[in-house]
């Protein structure tokens, strides 16, 4: 976050949409390259089975990454077309790269947290963060490539992933040889319930999270997919970072609650007013600062940007708060019902922002059906992990 007002006056939003729109089409190559095979290293019965794990996840997804390649070098003018961004296809052979070393950098975070190797969790997205940040900055410096915001993205994600398998090696090396071939089809059979379950779940996630971006591409200007990026960035990244500690804790907290007693109402409801308080209290003041703050901070050219986040505050706002208590669903089992919430946020998502199209061409009416889509369905999973908290007795079918 430090970064970004240098960023923000090196390179332009035209840039900034570029890298966001082939970020988008890298994050759902990884969810497919994978399989989320790697979410059972965690859960291995033994050190050499989660191996065996990581060699499985690494040779399906350099298969799977390597035709990908193919495909998208073969459609590259037309997909450049479609979304109507000029300099995506000389750009699209780096997404199966990008995907395949976030793999490798995702499996070494497995494995360190399997292995309780906090330290090295702790390193590797220090050096993940710090070697992204640090190459756009040079590149964008020195400008000895057309992209200096993508080829810096690139390079410093394979910095990253260089350092985990480094690490990798240098720790476990006598458990990483004995990985085996012959035994990857027996362990994808035993955990075929992630890319059955998990990984379908995990890539409507990411379609609910992409499509904005491409959305805006396609029926708009790389400049505004720029726009809507940092907008999200600079909002959602610190948003994320404080849900996401709030979530672990309640979580815990929670699921105690709920051993114990049946239910986790009551820290439910007293986290709830909390953060709807804290939402409220913080958001007031900030709308009506965000232009001002987003031109002074990073430059007069992401004023719009600014007029967006006002858009997408409230939004962004009830995302906070529904994934502070995302925990629910988990702890009373109700993964089913998170599929069918899942479902529901990318239709919704995608049904506003054509129905915003539709009525107006302008950009800022589609963000505003857009937020308001969104927001009702941040609000169902409010609604439905209040209902869920009560009790091992709620079924889906009694909540109205």
């Amino acid at each position: 976050m430090l970064f970004y007002p240098i960023l923000g006056r090196i390179f332009t939003p035209a840039e900034f949409g570029l890298l966001a729109t082939l970020s988008s089409i890298t994050a759902i190559l990884t969810v497919i390259a994978s399989g989320k095979y790697e979410s059972s290293i965690l859960i291995a019965n033994t050190k050499k089975e989660a191996a065996d794990i990581v060699g499985l996840v690494l040779t399906l997804s350099f298969v799977f990454l390597f035709f990908a390649f193919i495909i998208l070098q073969l459609s590259a003018q037309k997909l450049s077309g479609w979304f109507n961004e000029p300099e995506l296809h000389k750009w699209l052979f780096i997404c199966p790269i990008t995907a395949f070393v976030t793999i490798i950098f995702n499996c070494y975070n497995e494995w360190c947290v399997r292995n309780k190797y906090f330290v090295n969790l702790s390193w590797n997205k220090i050096t993940n963060a710090a070697a992204t940040t640090l190459s756009k900055v040079f590149l964008g410096f020195v400008k000895i490539t057309g992209n200096g915001l993508v080829a810096g993205d690139v390079i410093g994600r394979t910095i990253s992933a260089g350092t985990c398998v480094y690490r990798a090696i240098k720790k476990d090396k006598d458990t990483l040889v004995q990985i085996s071939y012959k035994r990857f089809k027996p362990i994808s059979l035993k955990y075929i319930e992630f890319p059955k379950f998990t990984m379908p779940d995990q890539l409507l996630s990411q379609i609910g999270g992409t499509f904005p971006i491409l959305f805006i591409g396609a029926y708009y200007n790389s400049i505004e997919v720029g726009y809507y990026a940092m907008t999200m960035n600079v909002l959602s990244i610190p948003i994320s970072v404080i849900g996401a500690a709030v979530r672990d804790v309640f979580r815990q907290r929670a699921n105690d609650d709920y051993i114990k007693r049946g239910n986790c109402t009551v820290i439910y409801k007293r986290l709830l007013k909390n953060l709807s308080l804290a939402g409220i209290v913080g958001s007031i003041p900030l709308f009506f600062l965000l232009p001002g703050l987003f031109s002074f901070v990073l430059g007069k050219q992401w004023l719009v940007a600014g007029e967006y986040s006002q858009i997408l505050l409230p939004m962004i706002t009830l995302s906070f708060i529904s994934m502070s208590l995302s925990g629910v669903l988990i702890i009373t089992g109700k993964m089913k019902i998170s599929m069918y919430w899942q479902i529901y946020y990318v239709l919704i998502t995608i049904i506003s922002l054509l129905l915003g199209l539709f009525i107006s061409k302008d950009v800022k009416v589609a963000l505003i059906f857009f937020a308001v889509g969104r927001s009702s369905a941040y609000l169902l999973y409010i609604f439905l992990s209040y209902k869920f908290s009560k009790g091992k007795n709620i079924q889906f079918d009694q909540m109205a």
